[in-house]
C-alpha cells in the first residue's frame, strides 16, 4: 500500500469486516488477548421514520407521517427500550433519520437502558446530523451513519459523542468533525473551536468502528472493559489519537494521520497512549495493523511533511508509560512519529512486540521500539521480534529480541546476534522518501527483511490481511509479495 494520501489510507482502511461480533480474538501468538464486543443486533422490530425537513411532531413515526427531530422525539419521552409502559419505540426496534439536523441529543434516565438493541441509523441515502450526542448509563444501542458537528457557539471542550456508564453499544460508520475545513486557523482556534474529544466512552462491550474523526483534538478515548476500536480513520488531530484505560481491549486497523503540531497546550501527545484507571494492571490488549503517520502532506498549510521536532510538534508513536500491562499484543503496526517512544511500553509482561515497522519524520529525533522497567519492577516474559525500526532500547532482563533491524549506526543492541543494521531504508522498502512523507513500506525485491525473520509468535497474516509464510518469515508490518 502507498501510504501517500489520505485515499490509500481510507482503502486500507475498508478491507476486512466489522469486529462487533459474541468473539473477536488476537491472531495466535502465545499471548492471545480475547475480547468480547457487543453482540450482534436482530432484524429490527418496528421501523420508524424522522425528518427534520419534511416531518412533524404530529405524526406517528411512519414513512408517511414522519417524526420532526430526533432532539423532539427523545424531548417526548417516544423512545422506551426497558419496557412497553410508555413510547413508541421500543426495544428491537429501528429509527431512521432522514437528512437535515437533529438537534443535540442526550439519552439518559432508565428508560435507556433497552432489554434489547435500539438502532438510530441514517436512513439510506441520507445525511443526519446531529450536534452532540450524550448517552448516560444506557445499553443495547446502535449508532450507525451519523454527521457529528457542534456549531462554534457551544463552549470549547466539548465532546461530539459521550456515551458514559454504557453497555453493549455499536457506534459505527459515522463521521464526526468540529468543521469542513480548518484552512487559515490559528492555534487559538484550534483551541476554541475544535472539538476537544471526538467520541469518549466508559463501560463494557462497547465497539467504535469504521467512524471517520477530522479536525479534533483528542479523537478516541475509553475506559471500561471489552472494547474494540476497529478500521476508524483519524485525520488532522491536535492531541491524541486514541487514548485507552480499558482492559480486554482491541485496537485495530485504525488510521491515525496528521498531526497538528502547533497548538501548545502542554498535552504529551500520543498517536496511541494507555494506561491503567487504578492500581490493577493493564490486561489482555491487541494493537494490530494500526497505521500512524505523523504527515501525509495533506495538510501542507498547517502539516508539513517533516516535523520540526520541537515545541508541540511532537507527538510519541504507540505506548504506555504509567502503571504496570500484561498479555499486550503490538503487531503489524506502521508507525511514523516525530519523538523517541515510536512503540514503547514500561511494566510490560507475558506480550509479544512482532512485526512492526516504525520510522521518524523529525528533524531532529530518532525512533525506537523500547521496552523498560517501571520503577523497581522489570519487564518479564516480552518478546520483540521482526521488527523494523531507527533504534531499539530494550532492557535486557526479562526481554527475548531477535530478527529485528535497525537503521541508526550505533543503534542500541542487546547483542543477539540476528538482529541486523540497515543503514539506508531505502534499500529495504519500495518507496522511502521522507521529504515528502512519500511511502510505501511494501519491502522492494532483494530487500533484507524478506525471509529472515523468525515465525515463532509471529502473527500470521501481515497489515493487509496477506498470509504470512511461516517457512519464509519477512519483517516487518507488510509481508513480501513479489515483483
Amino acid at each position: 500500500m502507498k501510504l501517500l494520501s489520505r485515499c490509500s489510507v481510507v482503502n486500507m482502511i475498508a478491507i476486512g469486516f466489522i469486529l462487533i461480533g459474541a468473539q473477536a480474538q488476537a491472531q495466535t501468538l502465545g499471548f492471545q488477548p480475547t475480547v468480547t464486543g457487543s453482540p450482534t443486533p436482530k432484524a429490527p422490530v418496528n421501523v420508524f421514520y424522522i425528518d427534520p425537513v419534511n416531518g412533524s411532531m404530529n405524526g406517528d413515526g411512519s414513512l408517511a407521517r414522519p417524526w420532526s427531530t430526533l432532539q423532539a422525539v427523545v424531548a417526548a419521552n417516544l423512545i422506551n427500550g426497558a419496557n412497553k409502559t410508555t413510547g413508541a419505540v421500543h426495544a428491537g426496534d429501528l429509527i431512521y433519520l432522514m437528512s437535515g439536523n437533529h438537534g443535540s441529543v442526550t439519552l439518559s434516565g432508565p428508560n435507556v437502558q433497552n432489554t434489547d438493541f435500539i438502532t438510530i441509523q441514517a436512513a439510506p441515502q441520507n445525511t443526519p446530523v446531529l450536534n452532540q450526542l450524550t448517552v448516560t448509563n444506557g445499553s443495547n444501542w446502535v449508532f450507525s451513519g451519523l454527521s457529528l458537528t457542534t456549531p462554534p457557539t457551544i463552549p470549547q471542550r466539548f465532546h461530539l459523542a459521550f456515551l458514559t456508564g454504557c453497555s453493549n453499544i455499536i457506534f459505527t460508520r459515522n463521521k464526526l468533525s468540529s468543521a469542513s475545513s480548518v484552512r487559515g486557523w490559528t492555534p487559538q482556534d484550534w483551541l476554541t473551536s475544535v472539538a476537544y474529544r471526538g467520541v469518549y466512552c466508559s463501560g463494557n462491550a462497547i465497539t467504535i468502528s469504521y467512524n471517520t474523526f477530522y479536525f479534533v483534538r483528542f479523537g478516541i478515548c475509553t475506559e471500561g472493559d471489552n472494547i474494540i476500536m476497529n478500521g476508524n480513520l483519524i485525520d488532522c488531530f491536535a492531541d491524541d489519537g486514541i487514548d485507552f484505560t480499558s482492559t480486554n481491549t482491541m485496537i485495530t486497523r485504525n488510521s491515525i494521520i496528521n498531526h497538528y503540531g502547533h497548538l501548545n497546550d502542554g498535552n504529551h501527545n500520543d498517536f496511541i497512549q494507555g494506561w491503567p484507571a487504578g492500581s490493577d494492571p493493564l490486561h489482555n490488549i491487541l494493537i494490530d495493523r494500526n497505521t500512524v503517520l505523523f504527515s501525509t502532506n495533506e495538510y501542507p498549510y498547517i502539516i508539513p511533511p517533516v516535523s520540526s521536532g520541537i515545541d508541540g510538534d511532537i507527538i510519541q508513536g504507540i505506548s504506555i508509560f504509567d502503571g504496570t500491562t500484561t498479555n499486550l499484543t503490538a503487531t503489524n503496526n506502521v508507525i511514523v512519529d516525530s519523538a523517541y517512544h515510536g512503540l514503547a511500553f514500561y511494566g510490560l509482561s507475558n506480550s509479544v512486540l512482532a512485526n512492526n515497522t516504525l520510522y521518524n519524520s523529525a528533524t531532529q529525533y530518532e525512533s525506537w521500539v523500547g521496552v523498560f522497567p517501571q520503577g523497581s519492577i522489570n519487564p518479564s516474559n516480552v518478546i520483540v521480534r521482526n521488527n523494523l525500526s531507527p533504534n531499539f532500547y530494550l532492557t535486557k532482563a526479562g526481554v527475548t529480541d531477535d530478527h529485528n533491524i535497525a537503521f541508526l549506526p550505533g543503534s542500541v543492541w542487546s547483542g543477539v546476534a540476528s538482529e541486523t543494521l540497515v543503514t539506508d531504508p531505502a534499500t529495504i522498502f519500495v518507496k522511502f522518501v521522507p521529504s515528502t512523507a512519500s511511502f510505501d513500506f511494501n519491502l522492494k525485491t532483494g530487500s533484507p527483511a524478506i525471509g529472515t525473520g523468525n515465525s515463532q509468535y509471529a502473527p500470521t497474516i501481515d497489515i493487509l490481511g496477506r498470509t504470512r509464510n511461516p517457512s519464509k518469515m519477512d519483517i516487518g508490518a507488510y509481508s513480501y509479495v513479489g515483483p
